[in-house]
């Protein structure tokens, strides 16, 4: 087994996480739980199984959404890559993933 080389480091994490999906006159909530964060994508349980490729907001703070895309799954376990970031949001992206680094140890990957 080989592990797998990220871009960033991710961190643990336990918390709720609420995700849409976006339609032309609604968007839909799906409930999930984060399990993992990194600067560059994070890992979650989610409600629903979801689509490779499939693109998402995700809301990570009152004052901070992003898109994710779906770049794989495992039953309900979902990594995801942030896609289509502003300036300000890769900036907190950053802080946040700064913040969880002074607190914790990056977390292991996830078993294939």
């Amino acid at each position: 087994m080989h592990e797998l080389k990220r871009r960033y480091p991710r961190y643990p994490l336990d918390k709720p996480l609420t995700a849409y999906r976006l339609y032309e006159e609604m968007k839909v909530g799906i409930r999930g739980r984060w399990q993992q964060f990194g600067e560059g994508g994070m890992g979650a349980q989610m409600s629903e199984q979801l689509r490779s490729g499939e693109v998402l907001q995700m809301e990570l703070s009152p004052s901070l959404k992003v898109y994710a895309a779906v770049r794989y799954s495992r039953a309900f376990y979902h990594g995801f890559e942030f896609v289509l970031l502003k300036d300000r949001q890769k900036a907190e992206l950053a802080r946040l993933s700064r913040e969880m680094g002074e607190k914790s140890s990056p977390a292991p990957p996830k078993p294939s």
